[in-house]
């Protein structure tokens, strides 16, 4: 038998120890003839055992939890009077064959039934009190460990689901870089080899700096303006890049690339032949652990749908992100207009953990 087992038989049979006990004291307080007393508490205490267990571990179960009122109080009435009967048969009893039918050797109250009752139905009502608190402490333990359990789960979950979309993100970066990439290698341009280079340092951050849940801000920011330099070489003079940072990131932290489509789909659909004067502005924010980040970038009047601008895969994982990692601490809003498109972006972001200065410093 295991130790609950055990423990648990040991607390019920202290318990109708105790009991027993009771029924002598209760019984016998008027002749004190205590030896008929005990013989009656013997004969009453097995029906106060059946009773109590019939009551607590069939009668409550089947009916009274499954909403079977009618039939519980029912059933609840049959055994009242069942018990009654046989606390009278056992007085009887008593008083015959034990007492010999002498009176003085009887309580004067063992033939008063409401007596019987509240004698029996007091022992049979403290242990179903005490059954019952019991049940309720381990279902709501159990329910706690259930809970706990399926919060484990969801975070397995979020966790497994967080790896896919940043090995998503990954391979999506890198192929528009490679578009433009591609671009400069077919108008020959000599700013193909710094394209390279650039690439090289975000190849470098992507696959050896950012494989943790969070990074530095200003790493990610770092990485965010070699970014835009590589775009800032493709484009050249047609693009103008308005780029300004207030506040100090240097304390903050945030999960890694989470930035980046913003600043693809800006450069992506803020440049276009059939655009004149195409612009990029950002602006970040940093006022204590609270980022704000706005990017307002121009966009064909002749476009009437929103492209892939709210519909890309980038955009769809930072949404899916976003949701996951900061659910109740950020606000997006992208308001698509005739001729801009305009992101905005708050975030309340973590304080950088020690090692996470460490490296920092360190890279």
């Amino acid at each position: 038998m295991r130790p609950i087992g055990i423990m648990k038989v040991g607390q019920h049979l202290l318990f109708w120890i105790v009991s027993y006990l009771f029924f002598i004291l209760f019984f016998g307080r008027a002749n004190r003839d205590y030896q008929t007393t005990i013989i009656f508490a013997s004969l009453l205490f097995p029906l106060a055992i059946v009773t109590s267990y019939f009551l607590n571990y069939f009668l409550i179960p089947h009916f009274l939890y499954k909403n079977k009122t009618g039939k519980f109080v029912l059933f609840l009435g049959y055994t009242i009077v069942f018990t009654l009967w046989a606390e009278l048969i056992i007085s009887m009893f008593v008083f015959v064959i034990v007492s010999d039918f002498q009176f003085y050797k009887l309580d004067p109250t063992s033939f008063d039934m409401v007596f019987l009752l509240v004698g029996l139905y007091f022992i049979i009502l403290a242990f179903i009190a005490i059954e019952q608190v019991k049940r309720a402490f381990d279902i709501k333990k159990e329910n706690t460990r259930l809970e706990k359990r399926q919060l484990e789960t969801e975070l397995k979950l979020r966790e497994s689901e967080l790896k896919v979309l940043r090995a998503q993100i990954h391979p999506h970066f890198l192929f528009n870089t490679l578009n433009n990439l591609y671009g400069l290698t077919l108008e020959k341009s000599e700013l193909a080899p710094e394209l390279v280079l650039k690439l090289s340092d975000l190849m470098d951050y992507m696959l050896y700096k950012c494989n943790r849940p969070k990074v530095p801000l200003e790493s990610e920011l770092n990485h965010l303006k070699n970014y835009m330099e590589i775009e800032r070489i493709r484009y050249g003079q047609h693009l103008k890049i308005d780029f300004r940072q207030e506040g100090d990131p240097s304390s903050l932290e945030i999960a890694p690339m989470l930035l980046l489509a913003f600043f693809e789909n800006a450069f992506k659909h803020g440049v276009s032949k059939s655009i004149q004067n195409p612009f990029v502005q950002i602006d970040l924010r940093i006022t204590g652990q609270q980022f704000e980040l706005r990017i307002l970038n121009s966009r064909n009047p002749l476009t009437t749908q929103n492209e892939d601008y709210t519909q890309g895969i980038g955009l769809k994982n930072v949404r899916k992100r976003l949701e996951l990692i900061y659910p109740d601490t950020h606000q997006l809003e992208i308001k698509p207009e005739a001729n801009t498109f305009e992101i905005k972006l708050q975030l309340k972001l973590d304080a950088l953990s020690a090692p996470q200065q460490e490296n920092l410093w360190t890279n």
